[in-house]
């Protein structure tokens, strides 16, 4: 539902709320009045901008989550985890991280606060009642489903419009690379390289149901695409079947064949299946979308975000920009993962298995690196815009 069917269905007290932390002026008793009061104020672009430029990082990170779920309603107990998620100190990894991408605060020098000031912080409780009274987030109004909440669905669409233009402003641009790397559809070609050596050579596997390294390193030097392999005693959680054991393109290259139901375990190999026989032969253009959306559901427990900084990267590089101000814009909204730090795991898991999907273009420009999406990465992130809104 959109803003307008939402205030229609709150009572009169919830909206005298709403348009007095806006500071609309009307009929306080009528409630026609106060619905267009609220709907005129809320809409315009200038009013959010100066809401997300007061917030708090915490509070960017809970709107950002917000923006990109795709689920139609939370749960109490859903939102309160997920602020308490977003709350996380900024790592210093020699960025400017510290400030928000919001203007920077307007790079502004505050004055230190009073012992008394510095312990009042909002609860996440007190932060989803501040979003209600905001008109942001609202019950449900029968049955079960008056114990939900839900976000107006034209009205994620502007902050999203707006954060973008926020965010845009910090990120730089960058001269064309005289050379750059663009792999294009070469994972899809080395996916036909493995399921052809599976079945060829049926490699042996431990324990784990990964191959045995020499078959990995001989599988490694046919790809088009070839990686450092890990080192031995690499940790091995959080990106599925095979991380830590092969190269990261290879490890999700294997997750997602298991998938699929191409691969499987034969005793004590790894044996193809008919249906990944069929697929070794018949590998598509279409098969892309469905390798990013396994990507995005894989990466998503290490990295509840990914959604939103893999939008933020395809949307925010229509041209060469500077791969050191989407540092300074994402890092702030990056939860480490265990030994992967914020700054990792944006060039480790999200940056370059963009490259490799074909969706942005690497390169180095007077001794700094940039990146430009692709058409490919153009066409795939309006496609997921159009697969939020259908939600």
């Amino acid at each position: 539902m959109n803003l307008s069917d939402m205030l229609s269905y709150a009572d009169i007290t919830q909206l005298t709320r709403i348009a007095s932390v806006y500071g609309c002026e009307c009929n306080g008793n009528s409630k026609h009045e106060l619905i267009q009061s609220i709907l005129a104020t809320v809409h315009r672009r200038d009013v959010i901008k100066a809401k997300l430029a007061k917030m708090e990082l915490e509070e960017l990170r809970f709107v950002n989550y917000l923006l990109f779920e795709t689920r139609k309603s939370y749960s109490l107990e859903d939102l309160l985890a997920r602020v308490q998620q977003c709350r996380f100190p900024v790592q210093n990894e020699g960025q400017k991280t510290n400030t928000t991408v919001v203007e920077e605060k307007k790079k502004k020098v505050k004055p230190k606060k009073s012992t008394k000031q510095q312990d009042i912080e909002l609860t996440p409780r007190e932060i989803i009642t501040k979003f209600k009274q905001q008109g942001w987030l609202f019950n449900g109004y029968g049955g079960n489903d008056r114990y939900l909440f839900h976000v107006p669905q034209d009205l994620k669409e502007r902050f999203k419009v707006t954060l973008a233009e926020v965010l845009s402003v910090a990120i730089e641009p960058g001269t064309e690379p005289s050379f750059y790397r663009e792999e294009g559809g070469q994972i899809l070609l080395d996916f036909k390289v493995m399921l052809n050596y599976i079945a060829t050579y049926k490699p042996s596997v431990a324990l784990d149901g990964t191959m045995h390294r020499r078959f990995v390193i001989q599988l490694n030097e046919l790809f088009a695409i070839q990686e450092e392999l890990p080192s031995k005693g690499a940790w091995k959680f959080g990106y599925g079947k095979g991380f830590g054991e092969y190269p990261d393109r290879m490890a999700f290259m294997y997750d997602y064949c298991f998938a699929k139901g191409w691969l499987c375990i034969d005793g004590d190999t790894v044996a193809i299946t008919n249906v990944g026989e069929i697929a070794k032969d018949n590998m598509s253009n279409q098969e892309m979308q469905a390798i990013i959306s396994h990507w995005l559901k894989l990466y998503k427990g290490a990295i509840p975000n990914i959604n939103s900084l893999y939008y933020w990267i395809c949307s925010l590089s229509k041209d060469w920009t500077t791969l050191k101000s989407f540092e300074t814009v994402l890092v702030p909204y990056i939860k480490p993962y265990y030994f992967d730090s914020a700054g990792a795991i944006l060039h480790k898991r999200i940056v370059k298995m963009l490259l490799h999907f074909g969706l942005i273009a690497i390169g180095e420009s007077e001794q700094e690196v940039v990146i430009k999406r692709s058409l490919f990465g153009h066409k795939m992130v309006e496609s997921l815009q159009m697969s939020n809104n259908k939600h």
